[in-house]
């Protein structure tokens, strides 16, 4: 089973206490939490018994509805599923691929669910020289040279959080289309860099199909919730291969509330850019290497006189409770030097960096 982010639930119990004690830089989920109204929303309806008694509207149409207004698309080129990774199936099972070309390091479902639905992972190596940004002249050669059937991009990068403006990533979906191939952009933190987002393009070009989170930016991955943009036509054959009812009516129109709040997206994004600086700043004081990132995390490349990413962790489990995530599983990086950290709260990485700093031994 590949190991994730987020695990506090086995680390809480390995430690005899209550997951709420773990501090968790492992999953990079926004520390605002739900913002106030989807909050109020979410404990009104739970508390409703009636409510309770009613199957979800198959279509999530509510929060389509949200989503089509502040995207600026319309709401039949959006389909919504139980996180953003529960739809890439559906997409390559739709496109029937017979490769996927994807850079790596990335996201460890990737290759999972390609192989799953019997398509090959072609991966395409992405270099720490070019800080694990996509060298989109290369990708694009590389494109041409071997005509995939599908090319899997993940924007901003994980987890080195490394972004392409949205013109780099239109040439790639222009080569790609011209040598037959559909290109799928994971947009899971784009929430952070919306200007690069291709979502609107997605609804209009049969080739492309963007797929997003909801539950990271809106501090709630406990309520599973993701979403793909694409042309209507891609849309309604995805839908005809997901679930009757994909995600809950309680899901669902709490995050159509939190959607449509502006002014907690806006506020979430001056505090991310403001704290990942210091925090970048704060740990390169340390010692560390921190790759540059647009997103809500920092990978960080240990020297190798400091203890291995696995022993780093450990230690900051036992002797602090904090959860960082080891990147040992990503396939691309050297095992045991590389780690990474969400962007959280001022107190909360003010802990982070003093704990760090007792485990390397910096004064």
């Amino acid at each position: 089973m590949t190991v994730h982010g987020g695990d506090v639930w086995r680390v809480a119990e390995q430690l005899g206490i209550a997951a709420s004690g773990i501090l968790d830089f492992s999953a990079s989920v926004n520390p605002r939490g739900l913002p106030p109204k989807a909050r109020e929303r979410l404990e009104r309806d739970a508390s409703d018994a009636r409510l309770l008694s009613f199957y979800p509207d198959p279509s999530a149409r509510r929060l389509r509805e949200a989503l089509s207004q502040r995207l600026e698309v319309t709401a039949d080129a959006i389909v919504v599923g139980p996180g953003a990774e529960s739809l890439l199936a559906p997409i390559l099972r739709h496109l029937q691929p017979s490769r996927a070309l994807v850079p790596v390091p990335a996201f460890a479902e990737y290759r999972r669910v390609c192989e799953q639905e019997h398509v090959e992972f072609t991966p395409f190596s992405l270099q720490r020289s070019e800080l694990f940004r996509t060298p989109v002249d290369r990708f694009c050669r590389r494109i041409e040279s071997e005509s995939p059937g599908a090319v899997l991009l993940n924007n901003p990068h994980n987890p080195s959080g490394a972004v392409l403006d949205a013109h780099e990533v239109r040439r790639i979906g222009d080569i790609a289309i011209t040598f037959l191939a559909a290109l799928l952009v994971d947009e899971a933190f784009i929430d952070y860099v919306p200007d690069a987002s291709l979502v609107r393009e997605a609804a209009n070009q049969p080739h492309l199909a963007v797929l997003r989170s909801l539950t990271k930016f809106y501090g709630c991955p406990a309520l599973r919730v993701g979403y793909a943009v694409a042309h209507p036509d891609t849309i309604r054959a995805i839908r005809s291969l997901l679930p009757t009812w994909p995600v809950t009516q309680l899901a669902s129109d709490t995050l159509a509330e939190a959607v449509a709040d502006r002014e907690y997206a806006e506020a979430s994004l001056r505090e991310n850019a403001f704290e990942r600086e210091r925090l970048a700043n704060s740990l390169s004081g340390l010692g560390l290497v921190v790759f540059p990132s647009a997103a809500n995390y920092l990978l960080l490349e240990l020297h190798a006189d400091m203890p291995t990413a696995s022993e780093l962790r450990a230690r900051l489990i036992a002797n602090h409770r904090i959860l960082i995530r080891n990147c040992d599983s990503y396939e691309g990086l050297a095992p045991g030097r590389y780690v990474r950290v969400a962007v959280r709260s001022g107190d909360d990485n003010c802990r982070l960096i003093q704990a760090l700093a007792e485990e390397l031994r910096v004064s």
